[in-house]
């Protein structure tokens, strides 16, 4: 697997690739990266959410 994400450590985002540099092959793989970081984050997320309505329910 290509490793595309470049993170920029201090605004702890990824940084922006020149997308001219790469070929198509190469831009499809990125759109594959891109989606799987998406449903990594989408993940993390549910099991956020997941975690502050259980914290909540004991609340109650």
């Amino acid at each position: 697997m290509t490793n595309f994400f470049e993170v920029d450590e201090q605004k702890k985002s990824i940084k922006s690739l020149v997308l001219d540099d790469m070929s198509v092959e190469e831009l499809n793989l990125y759109i594959d990266e891109l989606k799987k970081e998406i449903q990594r984050v989408a993940l993390e997320i549910e099991s956020k959410e997941n975690f502050k309505k259980a914290a909540e329910n004991i609340f109650k």
